[in-house]
């Protein structure tokens, strides 16, 4: 009886949040959709500001949120205007890693951890503004930094209100030098990933790599099946998903609408700790649509799976070379295992 109420007080707390951050969604997007019928690409720009500072409020809350979209400005801003500095723009890559590995060796990996995911894609191809393709002058930059800024902080204030106060959550560390080690390394791949793609004549999404790696990043356990399978089964059910809207006939305007409650759906299911491959079965819907209308859907859905399944392989090759590099050659100490619990002894009687 008592656990059914636990379940029914669970049931009603997971729905009440679903719909806190449905309205919050709505009240973010409503201005940006409104402000983008007179500033060409505006909504382009406001994604990465919402996003950004979507993300870090759940990791850390209203402080965390701000610094990681106001970051996200600076070096959105920074690799746009390095765009053909391939070397440059590696370093910058290297350096995100690197960060991420040391907030990590603090236990607060996730309060940067959109830094070197999102920083890519201004590296891909620079969020348009004001015309398409966009002019990178002075008035592009300030324009950049002044949209990001706003809608981010727009949606920290309006998810404060409609979802409450969220603190920043500290992971025990055992060894600190594996954290940054790890950061390190994926930096590295995140660098090589971008060197590859930027260097050829394909017009591919290798973002979507760097994405997967990071995402899968998991400096405590190096190596996550689990999470891995899920990110891939995901993948697949949100192709599946994707496959049979676009074959059923629904317009592209349509599906770009439902990019919106695809979103929502995603930020519910991270916040309230649903099965892995749930967040990213909507993740893959979300970034699909948004993307649509740059090339076939079909193609780009496809394309996803076969970059995840790569970002995976380099997800797990980092957890090696972690072993080989540090607990073998560098002599840090692996996290020890918990011991097995102790068997069960009959109580000992007094003897009288």
């Amino acid at each position: 009886m008592q656990a059914a109420t636990q379940d029914s007080v669970t049931r009603r707390h997971t729905i009440v949040l679903g719909l806190k951050l449905l309205a919050g969604l709505m009240i973010i997007a409503a201005p940006v959709f409104i402000a983008g019928i007179w500033v060409p690409g505006l909504s382009d720009v406001a994604f990465f500001g919402i996003l950004a500072a979507s993300f870090g409020w759940i990791a850390g809350g209203v402080r965390i949120g701000a610094l990681v979209v106001a970051s996200l400005a600076v070096l959105g801003v920074v690799v746009t205007l390095l765009r053909g500095q391939t070397w440059a723009l590696a370093l910058i890559l290297i350096g995100l890693g690197v960060l991420y590995g040391y907030a990590a060796s603090r236990g607060v990996g996730k309060a940067v951890l959109q830094l070197p995911i999102l920083t890519p894609y201004f590296i891909l191809k620079p969020p348009t503004l004001f015309s398409d393709p966009p002019v990178i002058d002075a008035k592009y930059i300030v324009g950049v930094l002044v949209v990001m800024l706003v809608t981010g902080l727009w949606a920290i204030l309006v998810l404060h209100l409609a979802a409450g106060t969220r603190t920043l959550q500290h992971v025990e560390v055992r060894e600190p030098r594996v954290p940054l080690l790890y950061g390190t390394i994926l930096g590295v791949l995140s660098a090589v990933v971008m060197i590859i793609g930027t260097s050829t004549d394909l017009k591919t999404h290798w973002v979507w790599v760097t994405l997967t790696l990071y995402v899968l990043a998991d400096p405590q356990q190096l190596y996550t099946p689990a999470k891995m399978w899920g990110r891939v089964l995901g993948t697949l059910a949100g192709f599946a998903v994707v496959s049979l809207l676009v074959l059923v006939g629904i317009p592209d305007n349509v599906l770009l609408i439902l990019a919106l409650p695809a979103l929502w759906l995603t930020l519910v299911f991270m916040v309230i700790g649903r099965p892995y491959w749930q967040y990213a079965l909507f993740l893959t819907i979300t970034v699909v649509f948004m993307g649509m209308a740059e090339v076939n859907t079909l193609l780009l859905d496809a394309e996803r799976i076969g970059f995840t399944i790569v970002g995976a392989g380099l997800s797990i090759l980092a957890a090696i070379l972690v072993n080989v590099i540090g607990y073998r050659r560098a002599g840090l100490s692996a996290p020890a295992p918990a011991p097995p619990p102790a068997p069960a002894t009959a109580p000992v009687r007094k003897q009288d």
